[in-house]
């Protein structure tokens, strides 16, 4: 798990990037990862919060996600409370249907 630096107090939210592609998931109710930030499990609870983390490491080391670490989350609006996380909600900031394969890159 990351070590980035959070508050950890009030709602928090579990995040990660998928190791395939790099994108940005966040973890649901169910427990699984989600691209859709709006389904992100928020919560307070401290011993869910455990639950998170632990499914967070077993995922993380099946190399399923990585460099995952949870976020504050505001409690007024349920956004993430950083300007990074904010930031990572939108997705990714360049046009992933124009990239090119590694395979057909000439080097």
């Amino acid at each position: 798990m990351s070590t980035l630096k959070h508050k950890g107090k009030g709602p928090q939210a579990l995040t990660a990037n998928t190791l395939r592609d790099g994108l940005n998931v966040w973890l649901t109710p169910e427990f699984e990862w989600s691209m859709n930030y709006a389904e992100a499990l928020i919560t307070e609870d401290t011993a869910l919060i455990d639950k998170m983390n632990t499914c967070g490491e077993r995922d993380e080391v099946n190399n399923l996600v990585v460099g995952v670490y949870f976020i504050d989350v505001e409690p007024d609006t349920g956004l993430p409370a950083r300007y990074r996380e904010k930031f990572r909600v939108k997705g990714p900031t360049y046009d992933t249907a124009t990239l090119v394969p590694l395979e057909i890159q000439k080097v």
